[in-house]
Parts: structure tokens; C-alpha cells; sequence
């Protein structure tokens, strides 16, 4: 694997931490199930994305690897309607983001698609914190 999941998961204890410090645990936050079902899809594209990138673009399989985490966490998180929803959805849109721009300068279909869900995926977050 490319990315180190302590980091990652360091930064979601992270933000489980700010979110109580700052009085919201405890409050259950409801999330569209669109967002859930967003994250889930996004996270099997990027997925499916980083296994066709490994060998001839690593930097792009790295990203697609992160963004895959960062949408699985948001999903399970936002299904539960843990009170740290909101900072996970902001950070699983800028991750999405990232991961379809670098996806757009590939002309591979397996990028194409991931951009695209990216995308939407992003979308579904901004909304969701609405």
C-alpha cells in the first residue's frame, strides 16, 4: 500500500478530537444518504482507478489510494451520524477535488471515470453540510 494508514487514521482521530473539544460530541448529525451513497461509489472507483495506475503513473494510484480511504471513512461516519460528519465531509470534498484534478490530465478511462465520480462525489459533500 502507498499511503500509510496510521496517518490516516491519525487524521480522523484528529478531527474525532476537535469535534469534542469544541462541545459537539454527542449530537448526532443527520447526512443525505446521497452523500453515503456518493462516498461508497467514489471510494471503489478511486480503487479501481489506483489498481489500473500503480505501474505506469505511482503518483496518481497514490492519490487515488488516499482519496479511496478518505471516502470510506466519510461514508461510514456520515451512516452513523457522527458529530465530526461535517469536518469529514470538508475534507473528503478537498481530497475528491485534488484527486480529479490529477485524474483530468490522464487520458486513460479508468481516470476519466474516477474524475467524474470525484467530482460528484464532491458535490454531495458540499451539499450535505448545507
Amino acid at each position: 500500500m502507498y499511503l500509510n494508514r496510521r496517518i490516516l487514521f491519525a487524521a480522523i482521530a484528529s478531527l474525532c478530537g476537535l469535534a469534542a473539544a469544541q462541545g459537539a460530541a454527542g449530537a448526532a448529525v443527520k447526512t443525505s444518504d446521497s452523500c453515503v451513497k456518493s462516498c461508497r461509489a467514489c471510494a471503489q472507483t478511486c480503487k479501481d482507478c489506483m489498481a489500473c495506475c500503480k505501474d505506469d503513473n505511482p503518483k496518481c494510484a497514490k492519490n487515488c489510494e488516499a482519496c479511496h480511504h478518505m471516502c470510506q471513512a466519510c461514508a461510514i461516519l456520515c451512516e452513523a451520524g457522527s458529530p465530526v460528519s461535517d469536518d469529514v465531509c470538508a475534507a473528503c470534498e478537498k481530497m475528491c477535488l485534488d484527486c480529479a484534478a490529477m485524474c483530468e490530465k490522464s487520458d486513460k478511462d479508468c481516470c476519466k471515470q474516477c474524475a467524474e465520480t470525484c467530482r460528484k462525489c464532491a458535490a454531495e459533500c458540499k451539499a450535505s453540510r448545507r
